[in-house]
């Protein structure tokens, strides 16, 4: 059995969405400093790094994270190769993804982004159009994640992809590492906080290979 961490480590100038709240650790307690022990206290935004979307997050009666049904979290997920496209529509979907994917999981250039340590933002990010959100939600798909920390386009006023997906109670998970993940299928363990009400919540993500 081979676990793969596909989590962006969290840390002072990791990078996040423009105008979002930065990611911040202060030490309250320090045993240098003559406290009994070490006690950390964190500041960031429910979707700094690696972190899952709720319905909630563009639909107004939607479900928090802490109603995601657990089925969408863990199980057989599928890593699809989407490097060299600027936009990942439903027509490269349809000939990537094989018939039955419950768990969908996009790489794409962006992973080269992300692997680099990268702490500002890029606006020329790869994203989905509303043919492929058309075409998970059509497929049955309960999950999507993305290397990045949008799916959808950077700008975009109305979130359409957003609002396709997380309408159809579809969970999203971006800000995931895939640079180093070899396309094709795994089984995935995502453990979202469990934050009563919330649109979103950082989480930490493996890919299992040869899962007995």
């Amino acid at each position: 059995m081979i676990i793969h961490d596909i989590s962006l480590t969290l840390a002072t100038g990791v990078v996040v969405w423009p105008k979002d709240v930065p990611y911040q650790r202060r030490l309250r307690g320090s045993i240098e400093h003559g406290d009994h022990s070490n006690l950390s206290q964190v500041n960031l935004s429910a979707h700094t790094g690696t972190h899952v979307d709720a319905p909630l997050h563009f639909v107004p009666d939607g479900y928090g994270v802490d109603e995601i049904p657990l089925d969408h979290l863990y199980g057989r997920a599928y890593v699809a190769d989407c490097r060299a496209m600027p936009i990942v529509t439903g027509d490269v979907l349809r000939e990537k993804v094989p018939q039955g994917t419950k768990r969908l999981l996009l790489k794409t250039d962006n992973s080269q982004l992300l692997g680099d340590g990268q702490v500002s933002f890029d606006p020329d990010f790869v994203y989905i159009d509303q043919t492929a959100a058309q075409f998970i939600v059509d497929q049955g798909i309960l999950l999507l994640g993305m290397d990045y920390l949008s799916i959808g386009k950077p700008g975009e006023i109305n979130k359409t992809v957003h609002q396709l997906l997380l309408g159809n109670n579809v969970t999203i998970l971006e800000t995931i590492t895939l640079g180093e993940i070899e396309p094709g299928e795994y089984f995935l363990a995502c453990g979202p906080l469990k934050l009563a009400g919330s649109d979103g919540a950082p989480c930490r993500v493996v890919l299992i290979e040869n899962l007995i």
